[in-house]
């Protein structure tokens, strides 16, 4: 096989949700797209995965060290080489990401939203930014791209909240819901009323982010700006399942959205000429929503896509 179609084996695998989307990119950016994913798969694997963490950080540094020298160490690192030369992004994207996923390599007990929001742009908000030359995103859409990145990793937190404690990560902040991971998996009920109202809090602060992401949509092609509505409304229709359909009730196990909802969510953005419906009056500034972020991004955001 080659590497497109390992890499879209793994995508299909892992990302069901992007998969789908996948559908609606031309067959060279859906390439793209998943060599991208299983790049960020394959970093993420080696910390949630290895039982060795001492490791698997080391494993993780040289990678990093991989990237910033250009040394193909391994057919990932190669592969993804190629990909940044095709695609001209700055390597502080990817280190940015395996900094990140290190942090997941121990104990996570988030204090502040601060401390949340620069997390989720490491490892979300950053492959937004990768995404954009691949989707032909105008320079002034990079910031909704980290948005939209970042919106769906506090999706993803907010659904694997109970999955995460039993690893020893509460990525929920402490300012919000002072109980620790071992509490969360104990599940008592003062502990899940707690939690649920953190989530709660969790999905608004998202809601906001989606919205900065749809409102860059109109900076892409679109059969680009069709397929990433796709994917993040039905990414972000896991927490509006987990809402209204279980009640926040995140120590049930995961929550899945159908393939028929995929296609309706699908079938309502295509009436939209590509875009979700919402609010743009109650989109927050860019400058608020990005003011945790701001010393991690060389501003303007640009000089992360088009080099050091």
């Amino acid at each position: 096989m080659s590497n497109s179609e390992v890499a879209l084996a793994t995508l299909a695998k892992h990302g069901k949700s992007f998969r789908f989307a996948g559908y609606f990119l031309p067959e060279d950016k859906l390439a793209q797209a998943a060599r991208l994913y299983a790049f960020c798969r394959w970093i993420d694997d080696i910390a949630d995965e290895s039982s060795d963490k001492a490791q698997a950080k080391v494993e993780l540094n040289n990678i990093q060290n991989a990237l910033e020298s250009g040394t193909h160490i391994c057919s990932n690192t190669s592969d993804f080489l190629l990909l940044q030369q095709e695609l001209g992004f700055s390597s502080t994207l990817p280190i940015q990401l395996i900094e990140g996923v290190k942090q997941d390599l121990y104990t996570v007990e988030f204090e502040t939203e601060y401390d949340l929001i620069r997390y989720a742009y490491r490892v979300a908000g950053v492959v937004g930014l990768m995404m954009c030359p691949i989707l032909g995103a105008d320079e002034e859409g990079l910031p909704h791209a980290t948005n939209l990145g970042i919106a769906m990793q506090l999706t993803n937190i907010a659904r694997d909240v109970f999955e995460d404690a039993v690893m020893g990560r509460r990525y929920i902040p402490r300012q919000w819901c002072d109980v620790s991971a071992q509490e969360i998996v104990k599940n008592s009920e003062a502990t899940q009323n707690k939690v649920v109202e953190a989530v709660k809090r969790l999905l608004t602060l998202s809601e906001s982010y989606y919205c900065s992401g749809w409102q860059g949509l109109t900076y892409l092609p679109k059969k680009s700006r069709t397929a990433i509505a796709i994917a993040a409304s039905v990414y972000r229709e896991i927490g509006v399942k987990l809402a209204k359909h279980h009640k926040y009730a995140y120590w049930h196990g995961r929550t899945h959205v159908k393939l028929s909802k995929k296609v309706f969510i699908a079938s309502s953005i295509l009436l939209r000429g590509g875009y979700p419906d919402f609010e743009r009056e109650t989109v927050p500034p860019l400058a608020t929503l990005q003011s945790a972020i701001s010393d991690l991004q060389p501003y303007s955001i640009t000089n992360s896509i088009t080099g050091d």
